[in-house]
């Protein structure tokens, strides 16, 4: 583009990661000195301040200035200082699409409690990548511009610094792709007209030469920098220096029409897909998918249960009358969004962050457990207060719980609670009653009917009932686990056990057989040979597994942010003292462990591993539950060295084929990535892992459950190899083959070396095609592996308990995304995806009645009227469609 024909808007901005190298609290005294500054000082009308496109850097100033948030406020309404959409710049690529959509909503409320709102663009500057996905996200809520710089650039994509970029559900949006030198490319603009001549030549050949339609953006400002001194007089000297292209100091709102009026004419570039590649333009740091692996799997955790515990049931128990549990849901959900900055989820900090990570996912996970218990409560009719002066009539159930949106029925694991004593707390309660055995034998059952049971494991714990208005009765309880086969449950519904005190022998209809080396159903064989193989069979297909699993181990002398692997590489397959630990006949489980001798460290220099090792036991679990198509694999261990990479490898016999990861809203197909001969970063193998991945063989097909590890590799001959755990100790190192220069600031972090125990889940399922049929197959078991049937006894009812049938969803295809309570009180929020790619007919089935819906964008802004056919709501979804629906 001719510089007379340029227009450059130079945007006032901070990038602020809210911890990194420094705990948030330090860098928090920055931010208040930064905006206080801004406030006695604000921009001219027409000029802004950008606080990095984040709400949460709000809410940290004005808990230390409250007093100023009158003049926040009126300076965030006209427009001179800009803030949100997001709560924080999150990475994009491990949380949820759900995630990035409740982090957007959170931004919105705080802004909206200031009487503001952000500007209709999603601005992500510093993301590690982004998910196909995002133009739906940013369409969803408004946003018709999309502003970031990773992952995307260098010779694989179009050369213009603006494209459309295309959905899987067809859904576009502009994508603004900053300079090579991102968000810090007009930092510390000089205010001497020589030195701003020689900064435009620069700068005028790099945003010239990009730009597509004249618009360009020049950010000015950097990590953690305040606002330039002597902006006027920079600006001036730039103005003077890039003449006769037009220099304007401006706000990125006033950016973003501009850019959108001219693109609006324009024939632009369409690209499509994840922006995971970067490579010959800006580092993507694509290697942060298994640091501190265990974080990552919490916070899985976490958000599963918010998602699919926590708010459904919170909605459902609304729809009947009960309270509005919104703001402890955004609580919760505000508490793990600060787990979430790309820094801060990535793993990439400092340890103080990684601890402040920690008490965040268990204070998240505390709250959301709270949420989900008491809207249980409400639905199941146990009001705990009114209970507790009837002692005499308590009785106790065991709730099952369906977490899914269809019927379930088959193996259900339950954890059956018998009082053995009351106790007493504080003064003159004196010693802990000695409690008297109970009967080892007892059943449980429903509307009188006995239900076939297979006892796992019994121990003893205290267990209290909690009241509003009364001091928590406690109880010394046995705990039994124990295994039911239950018929089909409705979707997000409950059912009710009874507990008794006979034994009631009872077959289920289907059943699990073992013995010491081998177990079976009527969908798989597994067995483990003489030489410690691991063999799958699929009973209906034929298709032989001969050796599923080993472990690789291999140095590691890289950071936080890229892996560099040291050898040597050592591996072992042998699963050795196999025992069988169930025998069914719901469940059966094959034990053992597999030992391999792990260098201690790297030595010194870090170009190869110490010779002294240490021998790494692994244990291995393999259950096999009656009527289930998948095998599980639980993993344990203890991690004694450093500076290695640890991984389980699974074998899926299916070489050359299709490789499908699930990702935020969808499935995408993944390839290995390719970068120029010069890159300065070496693209790795690994990508990240969301709930599953599949190989793909046309007529069949493996896939691989995880329960929240995140990085996965996906070998050519259909290997697939999984990270437990990554153990290094800086959070950036200057001289890795694979990215040479510091990716952030040299720290040591000795607790990134992840010492001690480690534990993960996974599940392995072989099947057909992956056809509809098949893709609807292998949604359908996620949540089977991830959010199986289950139940916890509730003690100290009044009364038998309601059983509920909450909420279904019908289509082959469609998976379930959300239920929750809308933003306003006023809806409950229905939401799915079509996975397909061709349109699917769907429809909710309602536990409850509906006299309204409508169609509505992610950011639940209501749109065209659907039809209502008494409790149920039929829809189209188109391919690969984000259906979000408002109801009541």
């Amino acid at each position: 583009m001719p510089e007379s024909e340029l227009t450059v808007y130079v945007v006032s901005h901070t990038h602020w990661d809210r911890e990194w190298y420094q705990p948030a609290g330090r860098f928090r005294q920055r931010l208040v000195s930064l905006i206080d500054d801004i406030l006695d000082d604000p921009p001219a009308i027409g000029d802004s301040f950008l606080l990095d496109g984040q709400a949460v850097v709000l809410e940290d100033y004005l808990a230390v200035r409250p007093e100023r948030s009158h003049e926040l406020a009126a300076r965030l309404r006209d427009g001179v200082i800009e803030a949100g959409p997001w709560y924080v710049l999150a990475d994009e690529l491990i949380p949820s699409g759900e995630a990035l959509v409740r982090n957007l909503l959170a931004g919105r409320r705080v802004l909206a409690t200031l009487g503001a709102t952000a500007p209709a663009v999603l601005y992500s500057p510093d993301a590690f990548g982004h998910p196909a996905s995002l133009p739906s996200v940013a369409r969803g809520f408004g946003c018709r511009l999309i502003i970031l710089w990773r992952g995307y650039g260098g010779p694989a994509w179009p050369s213009g610094d603006t494209v459309r970029w295309r959905a899987p559900d067809g859904a576009e949006a502009l994508l603004y792709h900053l300079p090579p030198d991102g968000y810090e490319a007009g930092s510390s603009l000089p205010v001497d007209l020589g030195a701003a001549r020689e900064r435009w030549r620069r700068l005028g050949a790099v945003l010239g030469a990009r730009s597509a339609v004249g618009v360009v953006l020049l950010p000015n400002g950097a990590d953690h920098h305040a606002r330039q001194r002597e902006r006027p007089r920079a600006l001036a000297a730039l103005a003077a220096a890039a003449a006769p292209a037009r220099i304007a100091a401006g706000s990125v709102t006033m950016f973003a029409a501009a850019l959108e009026q001219r693109a609006a004419g324009a024939s632009l570039p369409v690209v499509s897909g994840e922006l995971r590649a970067s490579y010959g333009y800006t580092w993507t740091l694509q290697g942060t998918f298994a640091t501190r692996a265990y974080q990552k799997r919490a916070n899985a955790t976490v958000e599963r249960m918010l998602l699919r515990d926590a708010e459904p049931w919170a909605a459902l128990a609304a729809r009947r009358g009960a309270r509005d549990r919104r703001d402890v849901l955004h609580a919760a959900w505000t508490t793990l969004l600060r787990c979430h900055p790309h820094d801060t989820l990535c793993g990439c900090s400092i340890d103080q962050v990684a601890r402040a990570m920690d008490a965040r996912l268990d204070d998240a996970l505390s709250q959301a457990l709270g949420v989900r218990d008491d809207a249980l409560a409400d639905l199941v009719g146990n009001d705990a207060a009114a209970a507790r002066s009837k002692r005499t009539e308590w009785m106790s159930f065991v709730i099952v719980r369906n977490r899914a949106a269809r019927a379930r029925g088959g193996v259900a694991e339950l954890e059956v609670a018998r009082p053995m004593a009351h106790v007493r707390v504080g003064p003159g309660s004196g010693r802990e009653p000695v409690p008297a055995p109970l009967p080892i034998e007892f059943s449980l059952r429903h509307d009188g009917t006995p239900v076939p049971l297979q006892a796992l494991e019994r121990s003893v714990r205290h267990d209290r009932i909690e009241s509003p208005l009364d001091y928590p009765d406690d109880a010394l309880v046995e705990s039994a686990r124990v295994l039911a086969w239950l018929p089909p449950v409705s979707g997000y519904g409950t059912v009710a056990l009874s507990i008794h005190a006979d034994a009631s022998a009872v077959d289920a209809p289907a059943a699990v057989r073992a013995d010491e080396h081998w177990m079976e159903n009527e969908w798989l064989r597994v067995e483990v040979d003489a030489a410690g193989a691991l063999r799958l069979t699929s009973q209906r297909n034929g298709m032989m597994i001969p050796s599923l699993l080993g472990i690789e181990d291999v140095g590691d002398g890289g950071d936080l942010y890229t892996h560099s692997a040291r050898p040597p590489l050592v591996r072992s397959d042998r699963l050795g003292e196999v025992r069988l630990t169930h025998r069914g006949p719901l469940r059966a489980e094959l034990a053992g462990r597999i030992e391999i001798d792990v260098p201690i460290a790297l030595a010194e220099g870090c170009t190869e591993r110490l010779s002294e090792t240490r021998r790494m036991a692994i244990h291995v679990a393999l259950t096999l539950d009656a009527g289930d198509p998948f095998v599980r694999i639980r993993l344990s261990g203890s991690n004694e060295c450093r500076d290695h990479r640890l991984r389980i490898v699974l074998r899926t016999g299916l070489a050359d084929a299709a490789t499908f990861a699930d990702a935020a809203f969808g499935v995408v197909r993944r390839t290995a990535i390719a970068a120029p001969a010069d890159t300065a970063e070496t693209p790795p193998p690994t990508a990240p892992l969301a709930r599953y991945v599949t190989r793909d063989a046309g007529d069949r097909g493996v896939t691989i459950y995880s329960d929240g590890l995140a990085e996965y590799q996906s070998f050519e001959n259909g290997d697939v190899a999984i990270t437990l755990v990554r153990a290094v100790g800086e959070l950036s190192r200057s001289d890795l083959p694979e990215r040479p220069g510091h990716a952030g600031w040299p720290a040591a972090t000795p607790g990134a070396q992840c010492l001690g125990a480690f534990e993960a889940r996974l599940a392995v399922f072989p099947h057909g095609a992956r056809d509809t049929a098949g893709i609807d197959r292998i949604e359908r078991t996620a949540e089977d592996v991830l959010l199986p049937l289950t139940g916890l006894t509730l003690r100290g009812m009044v009364g038998a308990p309601h059983e509920t049938a909450g909420l279904e969803l019908e289509g082959p295809g469609l998976a379930f995304l959300a239920c929750t309570p809308s933003q306003d009180g006023e809806w409950t929020v229905l939401r799915c995806v079509n996975l397909c790619d061709h349109p699917v007919a769907g429809a909710w089935r309602c536990g409850f009645p509906i006299t309204e819906a409508r169609r509505a964008r992610l950011d639940e802004t209501p749109m065209s009227a659907c039809e209502v056919a008494g409790a149920s709501v039929p829809f189209q979804a188109g391919p690969r469609d984000i259906v979000t629906l408002l109801v009541r």
